[in-house]
Parts: structure tokens; sequence; C-alpha cells
């Protein structure tokens, strides 16, 4: 029985120009359906990036991702993507899951970044959730939100076994963006999929990547646009965690 998932992870230049954006993510969704992958992920606000001109624009989830939607119809594919999504006068900015032509997931920065003017157009989100997925059970954490340990823990503790991370990661702090999804990784003992912005006006350092339960680099990005593709087997997280039990003792420690 092949328990394979092929994961690929769409690194994308941000543009000022919201259309430009939209018409990116849609071409590189479709170079992972050449690569027949089970899973693509998308950056953070891949339609606007932090541009706050293009907020305006910004359309209710369904018609904001149609093109993405639409594509999905006949394929198995989940797309995770990173998008600013609006909802009646509120902004979010979010995650959302699709399959077969349909939203199956939404999550909602629940912590927005204190260092730019996020908390000035954004409304945060109040929910944590583990997703129920054709391969498997999914948590998301939206960039900021990866440096907080907790958080994760939870997902892990709801019966994540991949944590997802679409991100707008600086290249002055690339390093930390490396070394957190690792980290996470590790003291979870699960897969985590990192997908980061590049390039671009607001100088974003890629190194996306996909790591494995024991921390090792399945697959990274380098600093330009590309889609990168890695296979895993989420049979190796209940593996890991039989093999080195350390999640069964942490009620103990704490």
């Amino acid at each position: 029985m092949n328990t394979l998932t092929r994961i690929c992870v769409a690194q994308l230049k941000i543009s000022p120009d919201r259309e430009v954006n939209l018409m990116k993510g849609l071409s590189l969704v479709k170079r992972a359906i050449q690569l027949r992958s089970d899973l693509v992920v998308l950056p953070e606000a891949h339609n606007t990036g932090f541009f706050e001109h293009n907020y305006e624009f910004v359309e209710p989830v369904e018609k904001e991702l149609k093109m993405l939607l639409k594509l999905s119809e006949n394929r198995e594919l989940i797309i995770i993507a990173g998008i600013v999504e609006k909802e009646g006068d509120d902004l979010y900015n979010s995650a959302v899951i699709i399959q077969k032509g349909k939203i199956i997931g939404v999550h909602r920065k629940t912590h927005l970044f204190p260092l730019t003017s996020e908390r000035r157009f954004f409304k945060e989100g109040d929910k944590l959730e583990v997703f129920e997925t054709s391969i498997g059970r999914i948590g998301i954490l939206i960039c900021y939100e990866l440096r907080f340990p907790e958080i994760a823990r939870k997902l892990m503790r709801k019966g994540a076994e991949m944590i997802v991370v679409p991100a707008a990661f600086p290249k002055e702090r690339i390093e930390h963006w490396s070394i957190l999804l690792r980290a996470r990784a590790i003291e979870n003992q699960l897969f985590v999929v990192g997908a980061n912005c590049v390039e671009g006006d607001l100088n974003y350092g890629g190194r996306s990547a996909i790591i494995d339960p024991l921390g090792k680099t399945v697959a990274e990005a380098s600093d330009v646009q590309e889609v990168i593709m890695g296979d895993i087997d989420l049979l190796d997280v209940q593996k890991v965690r039989r093999e080195y039990p350390f999640l069964n003792l942490r009620e103990e420690i704490i």
C-alpha cells in the first residue's frame, strides 16, 4: 500500500498588484498539478501582500479564490492558500483549505504581528482547529504564530499530524524562520510545511521548507520564486512517536 503524500510549496514573489498575485498563485498551483502533488501551499496574504492599497478591493473568500476553486473542481489536490479575506466589513489574515472546488476549512490568524500595520487593518481570529482532510489531520499557523510554541502544542494535542505555515517572513530574520520550523516539528513530532514569500518590494527571505517529525529537511527552497516538492509518509508521525515517546512524558514535566 502506497502511503506517500506529495507536497508542493509555491514560494511566491509578491507584487503590489493584486491581480498579478492571484495569477501567479494560479500558475504555481498549475505547476504543482503537473508534479502530481497531493497538497500545495501558497504563502501568507498571497492575493494582496501587505500592500494597503489592495485591501479595499478584497472580496468575500469564494469570489477572491474563484480561480483556484474552479481549478480544483475535478481534482483530489488539496490547496492551502494564505489570503486576506473579507467578511462583512471585517478583513482577516487567513489560510483557506480547498478541495474539489469547495472550501473545507479556514484558519484566521489569532496573533497579529505588532511591528507592522496588521492590527490596524485586520480582525483577529478566535479559533484554533485541526482540519480532517483526505491526506490527514492538518493544523495551520500563519507566520507570527510560528513563534508561539504553545499554539503548535495545542494543535498537536488536538491531533495534528502536520502543521502548515503560510508566511511573509523577512530576510533580516530568515534564520529565525528556519530554526522555528524545525523546532515546531521536533518538539511536536510531526511534519511542518512552511510557505514563505520571496523578494519583492517588502524584501521577503524565501527558504520555504518541508520538515519531517525528526526535524530533518525533506525539501527547501532558495530565495527566488519557485515550487519545491517533497514526498512524505504521515505514518512516520506515529512511528517517530513510538520510537521516541517523549510526548507521553509531557504532563509529568509540566
